[in-house]
């Protein structure tokens, strides 16, 4: 067989891999060098990367790579010696080799001179890691997928192309955009001619058509028609004069029953908030009074809130007050007691599943279920991070240990699948089996209602999740709507145990603390996951994702995510949403009652008799745009009191805007 013909290849290409570490912010990683190619053959054009060290696995006869860690091998030496080799190496999970043809979009970050990086995503919402480029040729390597596929930019985001399909190679052309494709035009028509013809109003109506399809809906309600004028030769034709019209001034109407009140949300621009570096044992011990206990408590959860805590050391002390095992107002001396205390109630619970004999176990399934559930899951939790690494590993004893304890502790719920995963953090970080089942046991006060057999509490969540994000970014609430995605199930690993699989180690312990202390509000992980969702609308909605490449999209976003930005960008929704909560007439009922629950018990009454029925109470239509992310939070004042029932619609402005209109009804 021919060798393939390279059409281009880079050395000194690399990806990043996290460095698993404990004691460290997860932003260090190693960097996995290798070649990057585009090959041709008769089967087609290939994208190809090869990590160094690993390029001698192609001169085997054949190679089946096992589990992304290791390569089995077979080579022909053409005597009774062919041999089958299995070769461990990390490196192979980042050897790719796909056709081309298959991409869908492509993403250049130009770093520095002569630095930059791309990223892939496949048509199946595959993401593959950025490829780092230190010696140019990002750009090169676009311009030569250009000349075999068509990329159109992004009218959203100047760096990211869109893949529309191959190009014909006898028949090369310059580029189509999308608007000619759609053949709107018909060449009888003199007035579309002059459209067609005039860059600007192109540009216009370019821009137009991306925001029709959910205007309507916004401005009129689900069930209405956009006024029509008719033409002579009978056929009708939106008031485009009145709509352009509409996008130019605020949006004000009035009808027998009362009055509207206009307000505008832009949520694209984010106010700057201030996060900080990790607390400090120093500043922790300065924080307490000479009896030890915290002298300032809301202080003390806002500094862990803004920046975390700088050690496992100092997480084995702060997370007991966080998960309630130790009473904020508590002193050294009541903790110490109560530290007693503790242990005995534990080691008492302990004996009683310990000392069950075997004739008692055959007489209860559902034990032995739960503890045949915990033996199959202890063995498989986190076993490549070193505490938990090696055969015979003491931790997984007391992982197992903890797990059967809380079994006995709160026997209506038990174990259930996902409980191991929680309480691996909290052990590696106590070190201790005591100290860790009681802040299990305040971790799963929390989190308890996650792991309900019906899965209401989740199911719920993810409704309050599409709520929000129809007021917060209509746009791409529609777009998840239109492709089976609105129940927002892409997102139920996340909910279950609290991004627990999305980042590292380091970074989940940050976020869980920076969850616990509850300092802005009760549903803060909402917003986390609508920033993370919002984050990649472009690449979602411009690649046309279905919902099977969503839902691979996503979980490929697993260990990509920068916790510090997004921290920041889902501090500015919240600050949004606080100070329209605060005017006047304030949120809708249905948004103010998830992130504010505790201001009006009424709405959440309201809330829950018309649960998963609000998706037309709050919604509002906002053009695709990149959130800006910031570094320090607006003042924050009273809200004005509100004794009207309210009914909500929204459209947009020229400045793509969220316009949310309320009208009160006398």
């Amino acid at each position: 067989m021919a060798r393939d013909k390279i059409l281009f290849e880079r050395t000194h290409v690399f990806v990043k891999d996290r460095i698993s570490q404990n004691d460290f912010r997860s932003d260090s990683f190693e960097e996995i060098n290798g070649t990057l190619s585009i090959t041709e053959n008769e089967r087609g054009r290939f994208f190809r990367f090869i990590p160094k060290g690993t390029e001698d696995n192609t001169t085997d006869d054949w190679a089946l790579v096992n589990g992304g860690n290791s390569i089995i091998s077979f080579k022909n030496t053409k005597n009774d010696k062919d041999s089958i080799s299995v070769t461990p190496n990390p490196l192979l999970k980042f050897r790719f080799y796909f056709n081309i043809n298959t991409l869908r979009s492509i993403r250049r970050h130009y770093v520095l001179h002569s630095i930059s990086d791309i990223v892939l995503v496949l048509q199946d919402g595959t993401t593959l890691p950025a490829f780092h480029f230190t010696l140019s040729g990002s750009k090169e390597l676009i311009q030569m997928l250009g000349r075999y596929l068509q990329l159109e930019k992004s009218p959203q985001d100047n760096r990211l192309y869109i893949v529309r399909g191959e190009i014909e190679q006898e028949n090369i052309s310059q580029p189509i955009s999308a608007f000619d494709q759609m053949n709107l035009f018909d060449n009888s028509n003199d007035l579309m001619k002059r459209i067609k013809g005039s860059d600007s109003r192109r540009t216009a109506i370019e821009k137009f058509s991306r925001v029709t399809h959910f205007f309507k809906d916004a401005l009129l309600g689900q069930n209405e028609f956009i006024p029509a004028s008719g033409n002579p030769d009978g056929t009708l034709e939106p008031d485009i004069t009145a709509i352009m019209e509409s996008f130019n001034g605020d949006l004000r109407e009035s009808n027998n029953d009362g009055f509207e009140v206009i307000y505008k949300v832009d949520f694209k621009k984010l106010p700057e908030v201030t996060r900080y570096s990790p607390m400090t044992i120093k500043e922790w011990e300065m924080s307490l009074d000479k009896d030890g206990r915290v002298i300032d408590i809301n202080k003390m959860k806002e500094r862990i809130f803004r920046g975390g805590l700088e050690s496992n050391k100092l997480r084995s002390e702060v997370w007991k007050f966080l998960l309630n095992y130790y009473p904020w107002t508590s002193t050294l001396n009541e903790r110490i007691e109560l530290s007693k205390q503790k242990e005995s109630e534990y080691f008492a619970m302990k004996l009683q599943w310990k000392s069950m004999i075997e004739q008692q176990k055959q007489r209860n399934s559902l034990f032995r279920d739960r503890e045949s559930l915990i033996d199959k899951d202890v063995i498989r939790t986190d076993r490549t991070h070193e505490y938990f690494h090696g055969d015979n590993n003491i931790h997984l004893e007391v992982l197992h240990d903890v797990l059967m304890t809380y079994n006995m502790f709160n026997f209506d719920l038990g174990y259930v699948q996902g409980m191991n995963d929680l309480l691996s953090p909290v052990l590696i970080v106590m070190e201790n089996e005591v100290d860790a089942f009681w802040c299990f046991v305040g971790l799963m006060e929390r989190m308890e209602q996650n792991f309900h057999m019906d899965q209401s509490h989740i199911k719920h969540q993810l409704g309050n999740l599409h709520t929000l994000l129809q007021f917060i970014d209509a746009e791409l609430a529609n777009y998840l709507a239109e492709n089976n995605s609105s129940n927002m199930y892409f997102f139920f690993r996340w909910m279950l145990i609290c991004f627990k699989r999305e980042f590292s180690f380091e970074d989940v312990m940050y976020l869980w603390e920076v969850l616990w202390t509850d300092h802005l509000c009760q549903n803060f992980e909402l917003l986390v996951c609508l920033a993370i969702l919002i984050s990649q609308k472009t690449v979602i909605m411009e690649s046309k994702f279905g919902c099977n490449e969503i839902l691979k999209h996503i979980n490929d976003l697993s260990l990509k995510v920068q916790l510090e930005p997004l921290l920041k960008h889902t501090e500015g929704l919240y600050i949004l949403l606080k100070q329209h909560d605060q005017s006047t007439p304030g949120l809708p009922p249905t948004i103010s009652v998830i992130m504010f629950p505790n201001k009006n018990k009424n709405l959440k009454k309201l809330h829950k008799n018309n649960d998963h029925e609000s998706d037309s109470d709050a919604t509002s239509t906002i053009s695709s745009v990149k959130s800006s992310r910031g570094t320090s939070p607006n003042p924050e004042g009273e809200r004005k009191a509100r004794t009207r029932n309210l009914t909500e619609s929204h459209s947009i402005d020229e400045n793509d805007s969220a316009v949310v209109s309320h009208t009160k009804k006398i």
